[in-house]
């Protein structure tokens, strides 16, 4: 990534709306279906069943997709078309159908890439009750994960889908005389060199700093039950106490749903990012903005690189998308995708 005087006009940051959406790649999409809506706090928005196409972007010259876009349960929108909010970060599970979902997902809690996506609840315990009947597979019971040097912490679990991508549920505190529906959160990105990634999602991409969280000592690797194994940079296991360093960042128009860059400090980071974008697992974290043709021109004047071309992918009954594909220092997969324009019929004084 080369420096360039555009960089400190922040990249991409003037065309930002939002987190779009974080895509999950799985096997069998109604199964997924079935165990995300009882488990997570999310429902179903709509389908996304478009034809047979190119996804250059992707590395994919022909093939097809199904899935459904899924959005928070304590955001949803009231049925009909008027629109009464701003919307949270969608999630997006795909089903490859061509070419087919090949690997498995990271099995290890400090495997470079998106390792896991979190949301918040206000009964934690009933939640890790519900994942257990619903055939779920929490690496541990909840627990207390210590964040910051001054102690602050979280009660959380973290667990499996039936493809083995990371979840991960966070105790938030319920609402005054009754229970809080649960919202999807932040997306954890593991890297290499956490300065590094700072830089390149503040200045390139142009997002705010949230949160730095950095425990001032290490602690027992079950604490959080984030996952059942950590792996040193040779690969060799590491069953000693962990550490890490992370910055929770947001847009400044909407801070409810971050992406959490983290670096691990003990044991040092392990593996390298999913190579093809139909692979198992989270795959890619997407952002809206407004205007893709200037978002793409700016991002290649930061002296960002490799940057694919703008595409328009038919997404069935989600749509039509403008989208670039790109990826972050680390080999991350990330999306632009523009705002789609608004229903309706234009006054008679707009040409």
């Amino acid at each position: 990534m080369n420096a360039d005087p555009d960089r400190l006009a922040r990249g991409l940051r003037g065309h930002l709306n939002r987190f779009s959406h974080t895509v999950i790649n799985v096997s069998d999409l109604d199964r997924a279906l079935a165990f995300y809506e009882a488990t997570f706090p999310v429902r179903r928005v709509c389908r996304i069943d478009g034809p047979a196409q190119a996804y250059p972007g992707l590395g994919i010259a022909h093939g097809r997709c199904r899935g459904w876009v899924l959005e928070s349960r304590a955001h949803v929108r009231p049925p009909g078309a008027l629109v009464a909010e701003f919307p949270a970060r969608h999630l997006h599970l795909v089903e490859w159908l061509q070419p087919r979902p090949l690997g498995r997902p990271y099995a290890e809690a400090n495997h470079v890439g998106i390792y896991r996506q979190n949301s918040l609840v206000s009964d934690l315990d009933q939640a890790y009750r519900t994942v257990l009947d619903h055939g779920g597979r929490p690496y541990g019971e909840p627990s207390w994960i210590t964040l910051s040097p001054d102690g602050f912490g979280v009660r959380v679990f973290a667990f499996r889908d039936p493809d083995g991508s990371t979840l991960e549920m966070i105790e938030a505190q319920a609402p005054a005389g009754g229970a809080y529906a649960g919202m999807m959160h932040h997306c954890n990105l593991n890297v290499r060199e956490l300065a590094l990634s700072y830089r390149f999602y503040r200045e390139v991409i142009g997002l705010d700093l949230a949160y730095y969280l950095a425990p001032a000592a290490p602690q027992p690797p079950g604490n959080g039950a984030l996952g059942d194994l950590l792996r040193r940079p040779d690969g060799t296991v590491h069953d000693g106490d962990m550490n890490f360093a992370a910055t929770l960042l947001s847009l400044r128009s909407d801070t409810r749903s971050p992406i959490d860059v983290l670096q691990w400090t003990l044991p040092g980071p392990y593996g390298e990012p999913y190579a093809e974008a139909h692979h198992l697992g989270i795959s890619r974290v997407a952002f809206e903005v407004d205007d893709i043709t200037a978002a793409h021109a700016r991002l290649r004047a930061c002296g960002h690189a490799p940057v694919g071309e703008i595409e328009t992918w038919d997404m069935g009954e989600a749509g039509q998308r403008r989208v670039v594909i790109f990826k972050d220092p680390d080999g991350i997969w990330l999306e632009l995708v523009e705002q789609p324009a608004y229903a309706g019929e234009r006054p008679p004084f707009d040409p």
